[in-house]
């Protein structure tokens, strides 16, 4: 079964142009896609470390806003026409029922590696409403979730009954989606920052990509979904060792040296300590892409320059909105109020106080407004100035971030 694509990844995005989803939300589900039907047959050694290609990804938009159901379903309907791929019910939540997905999941392949046969249990699971998948701060799931991301050999576990089981050769592959006010209630606070969100990319977006009123499959659109389906069974069936080429790995390794000398200085990928420890992790994060961009483009097991330079391209316009993922998730009592008049007074630019507690008076007191005023102020967000003949201040958005 040949190839009748140049690269999947470029294809899905011709596959995906018609709708309204930002283009964001559609590469990185097609990247979850390609890492799901590669499962943990493909890998890259690195040291001690056995890098595998499945990530956690987390869409982000505003309910009904940005069209994140669009663009998982469209993920989800072409990676569940591959053969021997398990991609877990919406209604698999919880850790039982994912251990449950996992052990029906496990099969043996051959490594043309070594020759060796292995087994493997690989999950993608898809969940457009994350709460649903994760629960309300489960942090014993959460503990179970950052584990499993790191793809162990050997995983055991206490059955009731039965004593303890093992998953051998576990793999979930993680594409979810949530509203940004949703993040709280998901993961508590003593989580944000630490093991479970290092291991997520999120991809951010606020608005839909553009309007599309009305849409019905082109004779291209249809042609292209059955070369996708055809070249992703192909994908499914790569096993063994990658390599890097010499150009990769020392593109990788200058790369590698600058992100540490920046973060040293005082200047990591992203000024939030709440990614910290994702930086310490950014490494991983493209390793995985670099596998994942590799194998959306041929059968070589080969990261080529073009792979590392595709996989970091996508790393950094993830990384641009990242910043806004926790937004008021703070231990001040204010701080979701102030992420929200924040967010507001930068989306019309200019307003009043007056507007601006008329609008939100059920969050906010005029005593909370004015602590949360100070504070956009002093972080160089906001001006202010008194309004002539007024009793009323004017607020004017001059940039800067949280």
């Amino acid at each position: 079964m040949a190839r009748e694509l140049t690269n999947w990844l470029d294809s899905y995005l011709e596959y995906t142009d018609s709708t309204e989803s930002p283009i964001s939300y559609h590469q990185w589900c097609s990247l979850s896609s390609v890492a799901g039907a590669l499962q943990r047959r493909i890998y890259l050694r690195w040291g001690h470390e056995i890098i595998y290609p499945n990530l956690y990804v987390v869409l982000i938009g505003p309910s009904g806003r940005t069209r994140k159901g669009t663009a998982l379903g469209i993920a989800k309907d072409i990676l569940k026409e591959i053969p021997g791929i398990t991609v877990t019910p919406e209604s698999s939540s919880g850790r039982q029922a994912m251990i449950l997905a996992m052990k029906r999941a496990s099969v043996n392949f051959q490594d043309p590696s070594d020759g060796k046969v292995k087994y493997h249990c690989a999950v993608t699971a898809f969940s457009e409403e994350l709460s649903v998948f994760l629960g309300q701060g489960d942090i014993a799931y959460l503990s179970n979730l950052t584990d499993w991301y790191d793809s162990k050999d050997d995983w055991e576990y206490e059955t009731v009954g039965r004593g303890k089981d093992t998953l051998h050769g576990l793999c979930l592959n993680l594409m979810g989606g949530t509203a940004p006010d949703w993040i709280q209630s998901m993961i508590p606070h003593e989580a944000v920052g630490g093991g479970f969100t290092s291991r997520i990319i999120f991809i951010v977006e606020e608005h839909k990509r553009k309007i599309v009123p009305e849409h019905t499959l082109t004779v291209r659109e249809t042609e292209l979904r059955g070369m996708l389906i055809n070249d992703l069974e192909r994908v499914s069936k790569l096993s063994g060792e990658v390599t890097m080429t010499p150009d990769a790995k020392k593109a990788y390794v200058a790369w590698y040296i600058e992100q540490d000398r920046m973060t040293g200085a005082g200047h990591p990928a992203i000024d939030d300590p709440r990614f910290a420890g994702y930086c310490e992790r950014r490494a991983t994060h493209l390793r995985k892409l670099m596998l994942v961009c590799s194998a959306s483009r041929g059968d070589d097991l080969k990261i080529t320059i073009p792979d590392f330079d595709k996989a970091l391209q996508y790393l950094l316009d993830a990384e641009r909105n990242m910043y806004k993922t926790f937004g008021g998730f703070g231990k001040s009592k204010s701080s979701d109020a102030t992420e929200t008049i924040k967010n507001y007074i930068e989306k019309v630019q200019y307003t009043t106080r007056r507007t601006v507690l008329s609008r939100f008076y059920r969050d906010v007191d005029a005593f909370t407004l004015t602590q949360i005023e100070t504070t956009l102020v002093q972080m160089g967000c906001l001006k202010t100035k008194l309004v002539v003949d007024s009793q009323d201040k004017a607020y004017e958005w001059i940039g800067g971030k949280s």
